[in-house]
C-alpha cells in the first residue's frame, strides 16, 4: 500500500471517528434532559419589578448617593451593542486603534471612561443563555422574560397576550411628555428595536406572513404595531431596515456582491398587500412628517424642523459598515443616523427625549464567525456613543451603552503586543492558529478537511492549517470548535457604562432588568419615578428658589433636606 493511500485512510478514519464523538455527545445530551436546577423564583412580573427596586433602594442608600444632590435625567440614550459581550469589547478597541496605525491595546472607546460601570447578568426566565429579545424586553421594560418573547412577561400564552403585556421605557417617556425614538442596523422589527414598542409571544412574528393561520386573528405582527398602536405610531424617530416586513421594498436598490448565510439573513414578505409606510404617511397626513429610504434622502431632511421621520434603508437589514455603499444612494452610517435622530429629537421648551441606539450587527457578524466584521461593528456603535456626546449636555442627559448579550467568541493565545487582532496568536515559530476563535459555529466546516484537500503534507489531522485559507475575504470566518449552522451567544454578564444624571446608580453587578429602573428614576418616568425626591414639581421649584438666592449657603441646603423630606412622606402616606 502507496503512503499517499495509507495517509488517505487514515484522515477517513479520524474524521468518521470525529463524526461518531459528535452523535455521542448528543445522545448524552438528550438523556441528561435540561433545567436540571429549578428556578427559586417564581419569575412573573411582580418578582423581578420587586427585585429591581429592591437593588435600586440598595444603590441610594450608598453614602456617596445620599450625599449627591438629587437630579433629573431630561434626556436618557441607551446604546445597545447587540452581541457585544466583554471579548468583543477588548478585541474592538486593539481593532479601532490598530485601523488609525496604533498598536491597539492602549486605545480608549469613547465610553470607556464614562464614570461608572457595573455588570449585567443576562440569563432569560427560561435560558441560561439568552436570546436577544428577552434581553431586551428585560432592559426596556424592568421584566425579565421568556426568550423569543417581545413585550411580554413569562407567563404569555397564545390567548393571553394582553393580560401579559408589560410596557415599555417609550411608553413611560411619552406618558411624560418626551419625545422618542429608535435607531438600528438591523429591521426596525427585529427582537431588539422591537421590544421598544411591541408585544408579541414569538419575535418572529415581525410581518403577518410568519404568524400562523390559526393566530392571525389574534395577534398583530410587528410592523402592524408600529404604524398601527402606542408607543410605536407616536414615535418620533425610525430609522433602521425591514423594508420588506412593511410592504414597501425597493428591489433594485443595494444589490451586493456578498451573500451572507445564516438564519439572522431570512427576511419577512407581506402577503397581504399592505404598504404600511403608505399607512403611516396617511396617519401622519397634515404633521411636519417624512419619510427617507436612502442616504441622499436622509441628508435633505431638515432635521430641526421634521416632528416625525421615518427611514427605512434597506429591504432586509442593513449592509454590514465594511460593505456599506457609502454613496448618496447607499445607507447612511450608525453615527449619522444617531446625529440626524439627535437633531429631531432635541426641541427647545420639550420635556426631553429618550432614544435607543442598537448596533445589531455585531451579532449577526459573530453569528457567522465573521470576527473582522462583528469588530468593525463595534467601532462604529463607538463612533455613534462619540456623536451623541458631542450633541448632547451631559448635565441633563443620561447615556448607557451596554449589550444584550454575549457571544461564543474567545481572544486567546500569547500574541506580542501591536499583533493583528484578527492575526495569529501562536508565538514564533509555533503551528499558527488565530487570536480570535469561536466554540461553536459555520466556521468549523471551513476549516475542516474535504475529500479535495487530502494531501500527504497535513499535519493538522483533519483540519486545514490556516495559512492556507483566504482569510482576507469578505466572507471569510474564524474557526469554530463545533459545528453549528450559526453560532451561539454567550451566557456571561456583559458590561453596563453609564454617564450623567443617574449614572451613579450603576455599579456592582446586577439583573439586567434593573437597566429600565436605572433610566426610569433619573429620567422620571415609569415605575420608579415615586422613588426620586427630583421628580417632585414642589421640590424642583423649591430647590431652584434655594439654590437661586442662597447658592450653596446651609439655609439652602436645609430647605432641600425638608423638602426632600417631606416629598418622601407624601409617597409613604
Amino acid at each position: 500500500m502507496s503512503s499517499s493511500v495509507r495517509f488517505a485512510s487514515n484522515r477517513l478514519l479520524l474524521m468518521l471517528l470525529s463524526g461518531l464523538l459528535f452523535v455521542l455527545i448528543c445522545d448524552i445530551d438528550r438523556v441528561l434532559g435540561a433545567s436540571v436546577y429549578k428556578s427559586p423564583n417564581l419569575d412573573d412580573a411582580r418578582h423581578w419589578k420587586r427585585s429591581a427596586e429592591n437593588y435600586l433602594r440598595q444603590v441610594l442608600s450608598y453614602d456617596e448617593n445620599r450625599r449627591m444632590k438629587p437630579s433629573v435625567a431630561k434626556n436618557v440614550i441607551i446604546f445597545v451593542g447587540d452581541g457585544m459581550g466583554i471579548a468583543s469589547l477588548s478585541t474592538g478597541r486593539i481593532f479601532k486603534g490598530q485601523r488609525a496605525g496604533r498598536s491597539g491595546e492602549e486605545e480608549q472607546l469613547s465610553f470607556d471612561t464614562f464614570p461608572n460601570t457595573g455588570m449585567s447578568k443576562t440569563y432569560n426566565t427560561d435560558r441560561q443563555v439568552p436570546d436577544s429579545a428577552g434581553t431586551a424586553t428585560a432592559m426596556f421594560s424592568g421584566i425579565k422574560t421568556r426568550s423569543g418573547v417581545v413585550g411580554a412577561d413569562y407567563t404569555i400564552t397564545e390567548t393571553n397576550l394582553e393580560a401579559a403585556k408589560v410596557p415599555s421605557f417609550m411608553e413611560w417617556a411619552q406618558a411624560e411628555g418626551k419625545r422618542t425614538g429608535i435607531v438600528t442596523t438591523t429591521r426596525i422589527t427585529h427582537a431588539t428595536p422591537a421590544a421598544c414598542y411591541a408585544h408579541s409571544i414569538n419575535r418572529n412574528y415581525e410581518c403577518g406572513a410568519k404568524i400562523p393561520v390559526g393566530m392571525k386573528s389574534r395577534i398583530k405582527d410587528i410592523a402592524r404595531q408600529l404604524v398601527e398602536d402606542e408607543p410605536g405610531k407616536s414615535m418620533n424617530v425610525i430609522l433602521g431596515g425591514g423594508r420588506n416586513c412593511f410592504g414597501a421594498p425597493v428591489p433594485d436598490h443595494l444589490k451586493t456582491e456578498y451573500r451572507f448565510n445564516g438564519a439572522m439573513e431570512k427576511t419577512c414578505l407581506r402577503t397581504d398587500g399592505r404598504n404600511l409606510v403608505d399607512d403611516w404617511r396617511v396617519l401622519k397626513n397634515g404633521t411636519k412628517a417624512q419619510y427617507v429610504w436612502k442616504t441622499e434622502d436622509l441628508r435633505d431632511v431638515v432635521l430641526d424642523e421634521v416632528d416625525h421621520l421615518l427611514g427605512l434603508f434597506a429591504d432586509d437589514h442593513m449592509s454590514y459598515d465594511t460593505i456599506r455603499n457609502r454613496g448618496d444612494d447607499g445607507e447612511p452610517s450608525l453615527s449619522e443616523m444617531t446625529e440626524a435622530a439627535i437633531r429631531v429629537l432635541q426641541r427647545p421648551g420639550s420635556a426631553g427625549f429618550v432614544l435607543m441606539v442598537e448596533g445589531g450587527r455585531i451579532d449577526h457578524a459573530h453569528h457567522q464567525n465573521h470576527a473582522h466584521l462583528a469588530l468593525a461593528e463595534v467601532v462604529e456603535l463607538d463612533k455613534a456613543v462619540e456623536t451623541a456626546l458631542k450633541l448632547v449636555d451631559l448635565d441633563e442627559t443620561l447615556i448607557i451603552v451596554t449589550a444584550d448579550h454575549s457571544h461564543a467568541m474567545t481572544f486567546n493565545g500569547y500574541p506580542d503586543r501591536g499583533n493583528d487582532i484578527l492575526g495569529f496568536g501562536n508565538r514564533p515559530n509555533a503551528t499558527p492558529y488565530e487570536t480570535i476563535t469561536y466554540a461553536n459555529g459555520p466556521g468549523f466546516l471551513q476549516h475542516r478537511w474535504n475529500d479535495t484537500l487530502l494531501t500527504e503534507d497535513a499535519d493538522w489531522a483533519t483540519w486545514v492549517k490556516v495559512g492556507q485559507l483566504h482569510r482576507s475575504e469578505i466572507t471569510y470566518r474564524h474557526l469554530a470548535a463545533f459545528p453549528l449552522g450559526d453560532e451561539t451567544h454567550g451566557g456571561e454578564d456583559v458590561a453596563v457604562f453609564a454617564s450623567g444624571p443617574g449614572a451613579s446608580l450603576v455599579r456592582g453587578t446586577f439583573e439586567q432588568n434593573y437597566i429600565a429602573y436605572v433610566m426610569s428614576y433619573a429620567g422620571c418616568m415609569g415605575p420608579a419615578k415615586r422613588l426620586n425626591v427630583a421628580c417632585d414639581d414642589d421640590f424642583r421649584l423649591e430647590f431652584d428658589q434655594s439654590s437661586g438666592a442662597a447658592g450653596t449657603h446651609p439655609a439652602a441646603i436645609i430647605s432641600i433636606a425638608l423638602v426632600s423630606v417631606a416629598s418622601v412622606l407624601r409617597h409613604l402616606f
